[in-house]
């Protein structure tokens, strides 16, 4: 049996050891690129659809471009950080369509099914927008109408038959 100091030293070294596996292990798997990473740009994205960006916008919170014409177009833009990335996509996902989305930076295009291929070979995740002729704010189709003003609209124990909702209301 080893001497007690050589245990206390083997006993040290194994929870060091297993600390290190932890934090390779969450390290590893967090999902998310590292911080220092930076995003694709216009022209690593316009390689990856097989072709050359022409760029639009250049300013510092964003560039933005696109390459190819009619059903083989495509647009993107690369944001200096995330919150305009997230605006940008408040924003568009209003006129509805589909979004393959990276760490910051954002392509369109006509097909949803163009975007699925490219993301094999960008990464990314795709997101809907709402359907066209929908807004964001209109109440859904089975909401019934609130009564007119003015009008008796209360149930049996005096309270309001229909609750209005939506984005005046704070529900």
């Amino acid at each position: 049996m080893p001497p007690p100091d050589r245990w206390t030293h083997i006993r040290s070294a194994r929870a060091a050891l297993a600390v290190l596996c932890t934090v390779l292990l969450y390290g590893g798997c967090a999902g998310k690129p590292a911080a220092d990473t930076p995003p694709a740009t216009l022209e690593e994205i316009a390689a990856a659809i097989g072709c050359t960006a022409e760029v639009s916008v250049q300013a510092d919170e964003l560039r933005q471009g696109g390459c190819g014409t009619g059903p083989d177009a495509y647009r993107m833009a690369t944001f200096a950080a995330d919150e305009g990335l997230k605006d940008w996509l408040t924003e568009a996902q209003a006129y509805g369509g589909t979004y393959l989305v990276g760490n910051r930076w954002v392509v369109t295009a006509r097909s949803e099914q163009a975007l699925t291929a490219l993301r094999g070979r960008l990464g990314g995740s795709l997101e809907n927008g709402a359907s066209h002729g929908e807004h964001p704010s209109d109440p859904p189709p089975e909401q019934p109408a609130a009564a007119p003003s003015g009008s008796s609209a209360e149930s049996p124990a005096g309270s309001p038959a229909v609750s209005p909702t939506g984005p005046h209301s704070g529900h």
